[in-house]
């Protein structure tokens, strides 16, 4: 009877301990892939966001300016694991979520979506420029109707991102891992 239950408490454990291993991340937004991992850094830690460019501010009142697109530069970074054989990458997605610092005083920003095809040989790292806050984005921060982003005042919202590539091996197994870069984001009516 006790080697019986030894035996099923042995098995149990090694279920388990072989269901942690995952198909996937190695974490710290290290994506691990059959022959190389891939890792991603944002350039910027914190992209500080003009919502209207180049207006002048007199008794509050705004004159001027443009609204335009912020980016950042992520280093997409491939390693290859072994010294021939390694595959390409290719990122065929890459997510931009918005986490609000202080959810009372900021506003969502709900996340934004790009289909690119950008290849990336082993051992390499391409520089990928990302648009963080878009103009469409910063048109809602300033007509909404709540916590709307004043023009000629001193509010700053600011937010964590997260860059998240999709890639998958060309030539592998197809599985699609996420390599996550991250930085902070601060939005306000630079003068």
């Amino acid at each position: 009877m006790f080697k019986r239950l030894a035996l099923f408490l042995c098995s149990a454990c090694a279920i388990a301990v072989l269901s942690s291993c995952g198909a996937g991340d190695v974490g710290g937004g290290v994506g691990e892939f059959t022959t190389v991992n891939a890792s991603a850094t944002a350039l910027t830690n914190r992209l500080e966001s003009d919502i209207l460019t180049g207006n002048t501010c007199s008794a509050s009142v705004s004159t001027g300016g443009n609204i335009v697109t912020d980016t950042t530069d992520v280093d997409f970074k491939s390693t290859a694991l072994y010294t021939t054989g390694a595959l390409k990458l290719v990122i065929s997605k890459i997510t931009i979520q918005y986490t609000p610092v202080n959810p009372a005083t900021t506003p969502d920003i709900p996340d934004s979506y790009l289909n690119v095809s950008q290849q990336v040989d082993p051992g390499t790292t391409s520089t990928i420029s990302v648009p963080v806050l878009t103009e469409a984005q910063k048109l809602a921060l300033l007509n909404r109707t709540s916590l709307a982003m004043p023009v000629c005042g001193s509010t700053v919202f600011e937010y964590y991102v997260n860059i998240v590539f999709e890639a998958s091996e060309i030539g592998g197994n197809g599985d699609v891992h996420n390599v996550t870069a991250r930085m902070n984001l601060a939005v306000a009516d630079r003068t």
